[in-house]
C-alpha cells in the first residue's frame, strides 16, 4: 500500500507548523519586550517575570525599597520582643531576651 498525501493532511500539517512558529515568535517578542529597560512595558515585564519564576525579591530596581523594608521589619520584630528575665532551664542562671546563649552554661536559648 503506497502512502499518499491528500490536501487535508497537508493543510493540517501546515496549520500546525504555522501555529508552532507563531507561538515561538510570540515568546521571543514577549522576552524582548520584557528586557526593555524603559517603563513602557512595565506591567508586561512583571507578568513575564512572574510567569517564568523570577521572585520579586530578586528583581532589579526594587533593591533599595527591599532593604528599607527589611530594616523596618527587623526593627519592628526587635521591638515586639518584650523584656523578660528568667532562670536558665539547665543551670538556673538569670537570662534575658538579649541572651542567645546562657552566659554560664552555654545552653542555646530559643
Amino acid at each position: 500500500m503506497a502512502m499518499s498525501i491528500n490536501w487535508y493532511s497537508a493543510g493540517a500539517t501546515a496549520f500546525v507548523l504555522f501555529l508552532a512558529l507563531a507561538l515561538v515568535g510570540t515568546m521571543f517578542l514577549l522576552i524582548k519586550l520584557s528586557n526593555d529597560d524603559s517603563d513602557k512595558y512595565k506591567d508586561l515585564k512583571e507578568m513575564v517575570e512572574t510567569i517564568f519564576g523570577t521572585p520579586a525579591h530578586l528583581r532589579t530596581g526594587n533593591a533599595a525599597s527591599q532593604d528599607d523594608a527589611n530594616k523596618e521589619a527587623a526593627a519592628q520584630s526587635a521591638a515586639a520582643v518584650e523584656a523578660f528575665a528568667e532562670p536558665c532551664p539547665a543551670c538556673g542562671e538569670t537570662v534575658t531576651e538579649q541572651h542567645r546563649d546562657c552566659p554560664s552554661c552555654g545552653l542555646r536559648l530559643l
